[in-house]
């Protein structure tokens, strides 16, 4: 026979997942993380969750003849910043859930 009891215990369980993550999420969304390529020459700022929050790039490179390094400094700080932004959240979540995480995982949460 099913125990309702234990039903509702697995609903606090569910509820306390449910609102640890809601507070992670917004704890991320507070977090800087800052990445530097080229030497400090481009600097990509985002928060937890992998928004672009500003963007500095040395205006030594804002001319035609440097726009191919420009693109591929934009390319690894913006993709640098991605993956950061992702372990944050890997790390967040896993330590607010208590489970394991990878990024498959997540279902859409962020």
């Amino acid at each position: 026979m099913f125990n309702f009891g234990d039903l509702a215990e697995l609903m606090k369980q569910i509820q306390s997942i449910k609102e640890n993550a809601e507070k992670t999420k917004e704890e991320l969304k507070n977090e800087k993380i800052v990445v530097e390529v080229g030497g400090g020459m481009v600097k990509v700022v985002s928060d937890g969750l992998g928004t672009v929050l500003d963007l500095e790039i040395d205006k030594s490179l804002l001319n035609e003849n440097e726009y191919p390094v420009l693109k591929d400094l934009l390319i690894a700080a913006i993709n640098e910043v991605s993956e950061k932004s992702k372990e944050a959240i890997a790390d967040k979540i896993s330590k607010a859930t208590g489970l394991p995480m990878n990024m498959s995982k997540f279902g859409g949460m962020f």
